[in-house]
C-alpha cells in the first residue's frame, strides 16, 4: 500500500486489471483536480503513472470479492470518503456496481449493470419489449426439464456463460449426444443455451447521451467470434450509409431503450435472421479488441476517455468531447479490422507486411519469439490489422487482400533440456 498526499474535487476509486496501455487513466483523470486512489494487482500498480495518486491499494487477485471490499474500505478512510468509482474491463462491471451499492457511491448499481452482465436477464429484457431474440434457457433449466419438449433445444444450440465476455467458454453443440456429454462439466447456474440463428452477425458500438446516440456505428462481421475461439481470422467491417445501416442502428437503439441505458458506451450485437434482426448480446462498455483504436484514429473519438470524463464528473470536458463525437459522427470515413487468432503453443518468429494495400494503415505483431499460450481473448493474437477507406467494398476488398497475401513465420516451442 502507498499513500501519497490528497487533492481536492471529487474523490475517485479506480479499479485496474491492466497492465498495458489501458491503464494510463491519467489521460482521462485530472489527478490535481481530484482525489484519485486505485485498485489493482502489483503489475496494474507498476503500469500507472505513479505522480499525484492519492493512494493505492494492491491486490494478488483482484477477484477476490472479500478482499476487494476491504481495499476499497481503505480507499475510502485514505480520501476521507468516495464520490466516483470506475471500472472499464467488462469483467468487473457488476462487482463494482455491488460496491458502490455498500459504500453508497454514486453510479450503475446492481439492478441496472446485471442487464448487461446476465445474458438470461437482458434476453428476458429485450424480448420483453417486442424484441426478436433467439429462443432460450438458462441451462440448469434445461437440464432439469424435459429437454425433447423444449422448442430452445432444437439442435444445433450455443451454450454460454451468463456473465461471460469474449466467447470465453462458448460451445456450439449440435448433437442430444454431445450435450449428455456436456452435462456433468459445467457448473449449469452459471450458464444459459440459445437457439442458433443463420444468418450474418453485426455489430453496432457508440455512446449514448441521454438515451440519444452522441455517435455510433453498425459493422458486419467476417466470420464470428466463436469461430475466432476456434481458429479462424475475424474480421469487421463499418457498413456505409443506407437502409442496413439505419435499420441496424434504429434496432439498436430500441434494444437500448429496452434495457434503460440512457448514457455511456456500447457494443450490441445482432444477428440478421430470415425474418428480420435478433438481438444477441449487448455490453455496457467499450467494444473490444480495434475497435476502440478505429474510433480515435478514424474520427477522434476516444471512448474510453467519454467514459472515464463522464463517470467521473468533469462536466466541462465531458461536454466538450461529447460535442466533437457528435460532430465526427457525421464522417462518411469508414474502418474495419482483421484479428488473427493465436497458434496455441507456437513461438512468433516474423511476419512480412502486405504492399498495395491502400487501406491497410496500421498493423500489430507480436515481439520476435513470442511464445502463444493459449490463453485465448483478443490480446494475444498472431496478428491484427486496421484498414480506413472511403467505402464499405474498400474495406471489404483490404481484408480480402491480407488474408491472400500476409506471411508470417512461426516455430516449435522446444522444451528446455533438462541439466545432466
Amino acid at each position: 500500500m502507498t499513500t501519497n498526499c490528497t487533492f481536492p474535487g471529487n474523490r475517485i476509486v479506480v479499479l485496474n486489471r491492466w497492465s498495458d496501455g489501458f491503464a494510463a487513466y491519467h489521460r482521462y483523470i485530472d489527478h490535481a483536480a481530484n482525489s484519485v486512489a486505485y485498485v489493482c494487482t502489483p503489475h496494474g500498480s507498476a503500469a500507472l503513472d505513479a505522480s499525484q495518486i492519492a493512494h493505492v491499494e494492491e491486490l494478488s487477485d483482484i477477484l477476490d470479492e472479500d478482499a476487494l471490499h476491504r481495499a476499497v474500505g481503505a480507499c475510502q478512510a485514505a480520501l476521507g470518503g468516495i464520490d466516483r468509482l470506475i471500472a472499464l474491463s467488462e469483467f468487473d462491471l457488476l462487482t463494482a456496481a455491488r460496491l458502490r451499492s455498500s459504500f453508497n457511491i454514486h453510479g450503475d448499481l446492481p439492478d441496472t449493470v446485471v442487464r448487461f452482465r446476465d445474458k438470461t436477464v437482458m434476453k428476458h429484457t429485450v424480448a420483453a419489449a417486442g424484441l426478436r431474440v433467439p429462443r432460450f434457457a438458462p441451462l440448469e433449466d434445461v437440464a432439469l426439464a424435459e429437454v425433447e419438449s423444449m422448442h430452445v433445444m432444437r439442435f444445433p444450440i450455443i451454450v454460454k456463460p451468463r456473465t461471460g465476455a469474449a466467447t470465453i467458454g462458448v460451445r456450439r453443440i449440435d448433437t442430444r449426444a454431445r450435450l449428455d456429454m456436456l452435462w456433468p462439466t459445467l457448473p449449469l447456474v452459471e450458464y444459459e443455451c440459445e437457439e442458433y440463428i443463420e444468418g450474418p452477425v453485426y455489430h453496432v458500438d457508440g455512446f449514448l447521451l441521454n438515451g440519444s446516440l452522441v455517435i455510433a456505428r453498425a459493422s458486419r462481421y467476417i466470420n464470428t467470434r466463436l469461430q475466432f475461439a476456434q481458429g479462424k481470422p475475424l474480421g469487421s467491417v463499418m457498413l456505409d450509409p443506407g437502409p442496413l445501416n439505419d435499420a441496424l442502428l434504429e434496432f439498436s437503439e430500441a434494444c437500448l431503450r429496452a434495457l434503460a441505458l440512457r448514457n455511456g458506451p456500447f457494443h450490441l450485437e445482432i444477428i440478421g435472421g430470415c425474418d428480420g434482426f435478433y438481438f444477441l448480446e449487448v455490453g455496457a462498455r467499450v467494444g473490444e479488441g480495434e475497435i476502440p483504436f478505429l474510433f480515435h484514429e478514424l474520427y477522434g473519438v476516444d471512448l474510453f476517455d467519454l467514459w472515464v470524463t463522464h463517470q467521473s464528473d468533469d462536466a466541462t470536458r465531458f461536454d466538450a468531447q461529447a460535442q466533437a463525437a457528435f460532430i465526427a459522427s457525421t464522417s462518411s470515413t469508414r474502418g474495419g479490422f482483421l484479428m488473427l487468432p493465436a497458434p496455441a503453443g507456437k513461438v512468433f518468429v516474423d511476419a512480412k507486411l502486405p504492399h498495395g494495400i491502400p487501406a491497410l494503415y496500421e498493423a500489430v505483431f507480436p515481439g520476435t519469439r513470442h511464445f502463444f499460450d493459449g490463453a485465448g481473448g483478443y490480446g494475444n493474437i498472431l496478428a491484427r490489422f486496421r484498414y480506413r477507406g472511403a467505402s464499405e467494398d474498400e474495406i471489404a476488398a483490404a481484408i480480402r487482400a491480407t488474408l491472400r497475401n500476409f506471411r508470417y513465420t512461426l516455430a516449435e516451442c522446444m522444451a528446455p533440456a533438462l541439466a545432466e
